[in-house]
């Protein structure tokens, strides 16, 4: 039972390089306690809106990212007036591939009322390539609810490794191909509530698959693979 419940460490402290209020009114502010894969140790994340918590969650759930930085060193561009400015990214995200993002996230409303793309277009011209390769805008409407509702029930069954759950699916799954109900998996796996975020965990490992837009839950249709 030790891989289940493993010493407890006090995470590193996020690395964003300009503080953010934690209580603002209107808003939603705080932290969430991460371990990519280039970090040695869990460490905080800091997000400055529900928008960036959906985002950041969605980004956690990805096999294929890296490294996030959260709020990374500011960028100096001139507005259209010709005034020297700064713009903090929300993120900078580092890719398995080795591809560089910088990542700006607003409310659609926002960016329409400020016009925030053209603002957008002259700070991606000051982006240096050794800072980030890529420059996307991320919006309410790029981002589904509930697949990041999905998203951070995986990353809260992450976060306590359970690996005798994990290796009861996985041996079940050599037996098995096909389409099940996650509740049939669980009641085979016979470790109850261990069992079923085991399987959310194997969804998000690509080792079964499901619809991610949709509401994961105990009926939800999963498929599987034999494992060769």
């Amino acid at each position: 039972m030790t891989d289940q419940y493993p010493a407890f460490r006090p995470p590193h402290p996020s690395r964003a390089t300009r503080n953010i209020p934690l209580r603002s009114k209107g808003s939603l502010r705080g932290t969430l306690v991460a371990q990519l894969p280039a970090d040695r140790h869990p460490r905080e994340i800091w997000f400055e809106s529900k928008l960036e918590e959906r985002f950041l969650f969605l980004l956690l759930a990805r096999c294929d990212v890296h490294d996030v930085w959260d709020q990374p060193p500011a960028v100096a561009y001139r507005d259209v007036a010709g005034n020297l400015r700064t713009h903090t990214f929300d993120f900078r995200v580092v890719f398995v591939s080795g591809l560089t993002a910088a990542v700006a996230i607003k409310p659609m409303a926002l960016v329409l009322k400020r016009d925030f793309v053209a603002d957008l277009r002259r700070i991606k011209a000051n982006v240096p390539k050794s800072f980030a390769q890529k420059v996307f805008l991320i919006t309410d409407r790029g981002v589904n609810q509930t697949e990041a509702q999905n998203a951070a029930r995986f990353h809260e069954f992450s976060r306590m490794p359970d690996g005798a759950a994990d290796r009861a699916l996985t041996n079940l799954l050599a037996t098995l191909a096909g389409q099940y109900r996650i509740a049939d998996l669980v009641d085979q796996i016979g470790l109850e509530g261990r069992g079923y975020r085991a399987v959310v965990r194997a969804i998000y490992h690509g080792r079964l698959s499901a619809p991610r837009k949709e509401l994961i839950s105990p009926e939800t249709i999963v498929t599987a693979e034999t494992i060769q």
